[in-house]
């Protein structure tokens, strides 16, 4: 609908552009609480750590602090419905991992919240992130860690249509989705059949 979002030639396709900073009401980064303060870590504001970015969506974390840890830390309580991205993790060697959180949440300083505004829907942020995942990718830096140049980043321009066109979007890339779950879930379920079979012959 859009051109490919890894070609630079996107710029010159019809429609409004934006930086990324420009679609965003704030970006925020986030903190780890000290460890030698156990107490920290007993409350029940989930605290998300690349870890946990295994899905699109997060609704819990396998940490949790209290807000006591976040009046004491870099830590910040994300609001609802915003874009996590993971941008320092060796697992940017191959994948981008982002997600929408239902809840609100906390993050690691290894991990970025894109708060979006009313340009522009999360899903449709967080579809664009994951359409331009390979060149995203192919500039991730190793210093320390593999890390994503957050400065240039947040100054890329994406295509911006109107909600009601991004919602079409999202509603089809989510048909999508749906479709390949049942493709994969009908894989499982032939290959567990076929280790049957083969163990009923030739067990």
């Amino acid at each position: 609908m859009f051109g490919d979002p890894n070609d630079v030639s996107i710029l010159s396709l019809p429609g409004e552009k934006k930086s990324i900073e420009d679609v965003c009401d704030g970006i925020y980064g986030g903190g780890t609480p000290s460890k030698s303060h156990k107490e920290y870590y007993t409350g029940k504001i989930p605290w998300v750590t690349p870890k946990d970015m295994k899905t699109l969506s997060i609704d819990d974390s396998q940490n949790h602090i209290n807000s006591e840890a976040i009046e004491n830390s870099t830590a910040k309580l994300i609001p609802k419905r915003c874009v996590l991205m993971v941008i320092r993790s060796g697992i940017l060697k191959h994948t981008l991992p982002v997600a929408i959180n239902n809840v609100e949440v906390t993050i690691n300083q290894d991990m970025k919240a894109f708060v979006p505004s009313s340009l522009i829907t999360p899903e449709y942020l967080l579809y664009t992130f994951k359409l331009m995942e390979k060149s995203i990718l192919s500039k991730v830096r190793g210093v320390t860690a593999d890390n994503i140049e957050f400065s240039e980043f947040r100054k890329r321009r994406i295509v911006v249509p109107p909600i009601e066109v991004q919602t079409q979007f999202v509603d089809f890339a989510l048909s999508i989705d749906k479709s390949k779950l049942a493709v994969q879930k009908s894989l499982d379920e032939l290959e567990i059949l076929k280790k049957s079979l083969m163990q009923t012959y030739f067990g």
